[in-house]
């Protein structure tokens, strides 16, 4: 959980830690006591897609209401409380920005109140002088998400993150900004997918991302990823099937394999199960094989749903060994792998089963 703290100069204070709480003493304890006020209500991610938009955005005012109760009547310094309430209103967006992007969608339509493009748009004007609240930037680049995200575009996840790149540079001056969102997306796109950017990508960063540390971290990412580019060997794994029996990725040398790399725990996981199953009916006995990699802790809960979805193809399990996973750059799941008949990588960052280019893909394969 994090803590935030306010520190001024000519203002000491000392702080001690018990019962998972904060205590504050000196000069600056009443600032840093409503900071780390206990009793507050909070926003919780799962809020974004447990409860209706509506009941959500109720919470949500019920919440910051009481955060500017608590901060009205805390009689602070004035310097503060002129900082903290764009601090509350910065926090108030990126939540409503947060429950348009991770929000439930429900028959393809998400249940958004009529004002939210509306609200979203007005939370975009930027603010040089709110530099140093971090709640600022995060809640920018956050917007600038739902708002990309509520255009309901259609294309690759390279595409949308583009898109949302050029709306940055069309609509903030503050070249501050507009590195810290360029930065932030960027490196994101690169490591989900585990792969370097291209053309205009690249172009973006080179011409808006100037800080030394920020293009270091990037060009060793990129150095990184070629391993995993087209054509390069792909990672090798060895790991026990359903019967303990050990498999490795030589083992399949001939045939082109499709990997996907889930856990029993992931509903994106699971919900790519019966896709995956129709792939496998659709290239029964040709020269492919579908292997599934799970990174489950518990080897018993991963054999148990495995017998009880009674899934097909080849089932793996990682042992709780991670380093298959670091050596992809994994930073989640699912994740799915396209290698070809000599054990080189054709897509490290494969489509989905349920994604209809996958089967145009692999009906295409020469000698499938």
């Amino acid at each position: 959980m994090p803590y935030v703290i306010w520190l001024e100069a000519g203002k000491p204070w000392t702080a001690r830690f018990e019962g998972n709480r904060w205590f504050f003493e000196g000069v600056g304890a009443n600032v840093n006591n409503y900071l780390n006020k206990y009793d507050v209500e909070q926003i919780y991610f799962i809020d974004y897609y447990r409860i209706t938009n509506r009941e959500f955005r109720e919470k949500l005012d019920r919440v910051m209401n009481k955060r500017e109760e608590a901060l009205r009547v805390a009689s602070l310094d004035s310097g503060f409380v002129k900082q903290e309430r764009k601090r509350l209103r910065y926090i108030k967006n990126n939540h409503l920005a947060s429950a348009v992007v991770y929000g439930e969608v429900e028959d393809r339509e998400s249940d958004l109140l009529e004002d939210t493009y509306a609200e979203l748009q007005k939370a975009v004007i930027e603010d040089t002088t709110s530099w140093e609240i971090p709640e600022y930037r995060e809640s920018m680049d956050r917007v600038m998400h739902a708002l990309i995200r509520m255009k309901e575009l259609k294309g690759s996840f390279y595409d949308i993150s583009l898109e949302l790149l050029r709306q940055t540079i069309s609509t903030f001056k503050d070249e501050r900004l507009i590195e810290y969102i360029v930065n932030k997306n960027v490196m994101a796109y690169m490591k989900a997918l585990s792969v370097g950017t291209t053309g205009e990508m690249d172009s973006i960063f080179r011409n808006w991302v100037h800080q030394p540390i920020l293009v270091e971290a990037y060009d060793n990412l990129c150095r990184a990823n070629r391993k995993l580019e087209k054509g390069q060997p792909a990672v090798p794994f060895t790991f026990p099937d359903i019967n303990g029996k050990e498999i490795s990725l030589s083992d399949f040398k001939g045939k082109y394999v499709y990997v996907d790399l889930w856990a029993t725990w992931c509903g994106p996981c699971n919900a790519e199960i019966p896709s995956l199953k129709k792939l496998e009916e659709e290239f029964q006995g040709r020269n492919i094989y579908f292997v599934s990699i799970s990174c489950d802790k518990s080897q018993d809960e991963w054999e148990k749903f495995v017998k009880e979805r009674q899934m097909g193809g080849i089932q793996l399990h990682m042992r709780g060994d991670n380093k298959y996973m670091e050596e992809l750059g994994n930073n989640g799941i699912p994740r799915f792998l396209l290698i070809d008949r000599e054990g080189n990588f054709i897509d490290a960052s494969m489509s989905r089963p349920s994604d209809p280019k996958t089967l145009k893909i692999l009906r295409e394969l020469e000698g499938i």
